[in-house]
């Protein structure tokens, strides 16, 4: 148990110096999913969901709408400060996506979308495919800026996260009676799940092996915001 606690004590000092001077615990966070992580992808798409307008962003750092669905940071921007990144992810489509910016990992995010693929589809949302299209493009960019053996441990290293399932069933299921007179809730829960094992298990380590995965999966029960500071709007 000493052992343990000795290696456990360790490994918390090593995470603290880490971060404490400046080395992120990981070289790349990259995020997938719907409303509750999207930091502006969506400011670049035909789509009426869109959060580029006041009063969303106006307790963020800019004070300024960025395409968060909140009035603050994001649980994932708090995410990225946890790991000693000294900036965010950026939204994929967003002109913040270019150069060395990317290599500490980008935001794929639309909000809309969900596990359920014509979610998205219904108001013009990136699908979980369509963001793993994506992904595979931030792939050869990293690729072409520090060469395949680096890149290749920074996908192999990096975090991916993925927060989806309340468009799923608060912009689709609820108010569609396609789906909510033909699926109970727990059976149109079991189609979202799945999806996410699919993208889990099939999808996502195709493009990358040996990932490191930290997963945040939708709750049966969606009324609850996910961010610890500050209003979600969506």
């Amino acid at each position: 148990m000493s052992f343990l606690m000795s290696l456990l004590g360790g490994f918390l000092l090593t995470m603290v110096f880490s971060v404490s001077n400046g080395n992120p615990l990981v070289p790349a966070f990259c995020i997938f999913g719907g409303s509750v992580v999207d930091v502006g992808n969506n400011n670049n798409l035909s789509t009426l969901i869109k959060a580029n307008f006041p009063p969303y962003g106006r307790d963020f750092v800019t004070h300024k709408p960025t395409g968060r669905f909140c009035n603050g940071k994001l649980a994932t921007d708090f995410t990225a400060e946890y790991l000693g990144f000294t900036s965010y992810p950026p939204a994929y489509l967003s002109r913040e996506a270019r150069g060395k910016r990317v290599l500490t990992g980008v935001n794929f995010a639309s909000a809309a979308s969900g596990y359920y693929e014509r979610t998205a589809r219904l108001f013009r949302a990136l699908t979980l495919k369509h963001q793993l299209k994506y992904y595979k493009l931030w792939q050869r960019k990293v690729v072409n800026l520090v060469g395949r053996t680096n890149a290749t441990n920074i996908f192999s290293r990096g975090i991916h996260l993925i927060s989806a399932g309340s468009s799923d069933f608060m912009q689709n299921y609820y108010i569609n009676p396609l789906l909510n007179r033909v699926y109970s809730p727990d059976q149109f829960s079991d189609i979202l799940m799945k999806s996410y094992s699919t993208f889990v298990q099939v999808q996502l380590p195709l493009l990358c092996t040996n990932c490191y995965r930290f997963f945040n999966c939708y709750h049966k029960l969606i009324l609850k915001s996910e961010q610890p500071a500050g209003n979600y709007f969506a």
